[in-house]
């Protein structure tokens, strides 16, 4: 059992067999909503490939996750806290990864969508991030984040993303974000993925390959895990992100009300 109560501030295990959440007192047990293989073949590079491990659930995404005593600041404050759980399977050359999504625009908000925010628990992570015009015809921009564990990175408004498990072990995922909205899969589904795959390599740790469903391909940008983060929205690397944005929500304030906060989340990409 992988021990995750101190990296997320929960009361949690992680059995390494079964990739399951364990969820200990006092929190209550929570069933998580599986991707299965079937839901992943519309993404992948290469259709007809199959999961080394012959296995057909991909990942776990546990939802609404927290302690009982703070029921009330998480109901006030409109958020919600999930973990995403994405076992080390190939299939074919490329990484397990999640399908990928865009957020809805925020009524009244000047056509911003709702961002997002996540911290590594577990493993190694590249976070894909792309931008497209309103009409999801044209790609704007592509960026990549390689995170480890208690890293965090925002996802901005109006960018669609995914999140590809490049470690050899299991990755573990923590994130706050708006409660409520559903998410937009069809913008990746129809073209088959992002506009870039990742694959394994023999010389790097990963390469990625162009979705050839997408007309243009701006160049990868490579960023670091931002201290913006920190210095401008006030989490710290050493701290648990459930457990800051419980003890300070207004830290998340950012979640419902990207207009505010339109400045300060610009500057994540540059």
């Amino acid at each position: 059992m992988i021990n995750l109560e101190t990296i997320s501030g929960l009361p949690l295990e992680l059995d390494e067999k079964t990739f399951k959440l364990k969820f200990n007192p006092p929190l209550a047990e929570i069933i998580p909503d599986i991707r299965k293989f079937s839901d992943m073949i519309p993404v992948l590079i290469d259709r007809s490939a199959e999961p080394k491990s012959k296995v057909e659930e991909m990942y776990y995404m546990y939802r609404d996750i927290h302690l009982p005593a703070d029921e009330a600041v998480i109901r006030k404050n409109n958020i919600r806290y999930d973990i995403t759980v994405i076992p080390p399977v190939m299939i074919g050359k490329e990484f397990n990864k999640t399908v990928g999504h865009y957020h809805p625009i925020i009524p009244g908000s000047q056509k911003m969508s709702y961002p997002e925010i996540y911290e590594v628990l577990e493993g190694q992570a590249l976070f894909l991030i792309q931008k497209m015009d309103q009409d999801f015809k044209q790609l704007i921009s592509f960026y990549g984040i390689v995170a480890s564990v208690g890293d965090k990175v925002i996802y901005p408004p109006n960018y669609g993303h995914i999140i590809v498990n490049i470690g050899k072990g299991v990755l573990v995922t923590g994130n706050w974000t708006s409660y409520g909205f559903k998410s937009l899969y069809e913008p990746i589904k129809d073209r088959h993925g992002m506009a870039y795959y990742v694959l394994t390599d023999d010389i790097k740790p990963f390469v990625m390959v162009k979705n050839e469903h997408y007309a243009d391909h701006p160049p990868v940008r490579m960023l670091t895990v931002a201290d913006k983060i920190r210095t401008e929205f006030g989490f710290e690397s050493t701290k648990p992100m459930y457990t800051s944005g419980i003890n300070n929500p207004k830290l998340l304030e950012f979640l419902n009300n990207p207009t505010k906060y339109a400045i300060e989340l610009s500057t994540i990409t540059s």
